[in-house]
């Protein structure tokens, strides 16, 4: 025996290690899928609104230069 008490001197049990080894993981891929779900959710926010002043100058509510003005100030706001 190890002068800790375990058969290893580590003072750890040798499985206490694949335990935790297993929660850095599950953290790590935890913490991927909501930086994964944020940028999803931000890249989606643009189409929407650039969408929305797609369908405006279809409908005829906006002409042409108010739809450009609009998608330039969107496109700057991205930057």
């Amino acid at each position: 025996m190890g002068p800790h008490g375990g058969a290893t001197g580590m003072g750890m049990a040798p499985g206490g290690w694949w335990l935790l080894l297993a929660a850095f993981i599950i953290a790590v891929v935890a913490i991927g899928v909501l930086l994964y779900v944020q940028l999803q959710r931000e890249a989606t926010a643009e189409p929407d609104s650039l969408e929305t002043l797609k369908q405006q100058y279809a409908s005829g509510e906006i002409d042409e230069t108010e739809l450009e003005t609009r998608a330039d100030r969107l496109l700057q706001h991205e930057s």
